[in-house]
């Protein structure tokens, strides 16, 4: 019998809440704060919290030149990623955002389509094309089966468009890593690529953002923007990657997609957003689909293993 590692049940529950809260963060910022200066100051905090590990590494003499080079192209990619996700709110509620975002597990299998020879074998997966046509089905159905008022129509389209292109970015920064950082540990990936996100993120506050609101905010929502950062990059990437480390990156990845259903739960609570029937059997469906992409991906890899050994 396989004994529970407490560590790993901890991390990846702390992992799936900390994402969780993300989205509910974010919507709650809205009435406050623009969506520049929320990623100007979150980020920028959270990377400021991982700079010890960074400067560890760099005494220790494992932080590279080579590393700064390689993060150049995922933290671009991960910089307009946050930026159409910290916007997204503004547009549409945390619990449609949760869900949506995953289609972004299917543009990462798409991706490396393009980038890995050897993963286009998937195409003759019939696991891969079930999980296809129930993310993509789940996502249009979830995007338009609500009811919208007609003068909310054109706010709803552009929150749609802007979770539909973040889940590409986020699914091309997850790609990006793999190409460009594989041989390097995570959490020295990680943190250099997310102070170079947080540079990108100040520098569009200082030139886009009205930072003066954040200033001129109550002091509890001063205080929950920097919490935010903390729990939302800093928790959820230190959480998840223990939780990979110790049971396994499929496990940890599958597990997240959790994630959806409690942000879906808490907003409910806290901004009264209503999912219609169609729309959790849309949502239910998205994620069913991303397990299965994630399933074919990973009995992909299971293959080359067996072939090597």
């Amino acid at each position: 019998m396989r004994h529970i590692d407490p560590r790993a049940t901890i991390a990846l529950f702390g992992a799936i809440l900390c994402w969780s809260a993300v989205p509910l963060f974010l919507k709650y910022f809205t009435g406050y704060i623009d969506g520049w200066t929320s990623n100007g100051i979150r980020y920028p905090f959270a990377a400021i919290i991982l700079l010890p590990w960074i400067l560890h590494e760099w005494r220790k003499g494992r932080l590279q030149r080579k590393i700064f080079r390689a993060a150049i192209v995922p933290a671009a990619i991960n910089f307009v990623g946050q930026v159409l996700w910290a916007w997204t709110p503004y547009y549409i509620d945390p619990g449609l955002m949760a869900f949506l975002v995953r289609i972004s597990i299917l543009w990462a299998v798409l991706s490396s389509f393009v980038l890995f020879h050897d993963e286009r074998r998937l195409i003759r997966n019939p696991v891969f094309w079930t999980g296809f046509i129930l993310v993509v089905t789940g996502f249009v159905f979830m995007s338009f089966s609500g009811k919208i008022k007609a003068s909310d129509t054109s706010t709803f389209l552009t929150g749609i468009i802007l979770v539909f292109f973040a889940g590409i970015f986020w699914a091309g920064y997850q790609v990006s890593v793999r190409k460009y950082m594989s041989e390097i540990d995570s959490r020295t990936a990680f943190g250099v690529i997310s102070s170079y996100t947080a540079v990108g993120l100040l520098l569009v506050m200082l030139l886009f953002g009205d930072y003066r609101d954040a200033l001129e905010a109550p002091r509890s929502v001063q205080l929950l923007i920097l919490l935010s950062g903390l729990i939302g990059i800093t928790g959820a990437h230190t959480f998840f990657y223990v939780a990979v480390k110790r049971i396994g990156v499929a496990i940890a990845s599958t597990s997240n997609l959790l994630s959806a259903f409690i942000t879906a739960f808490f907003s409910f609570f806290l901004f009264n957003e209503r999912l219609s029937p169609v729309q959790w059997i849309a949502g239910i469906g998205l994620v069913i689909g991303s397990l299965f992409l994630m399933r074919a991906q990973k009995s992909l890899i299971n293959n080359e293993v067996d072939k090597i050994s």
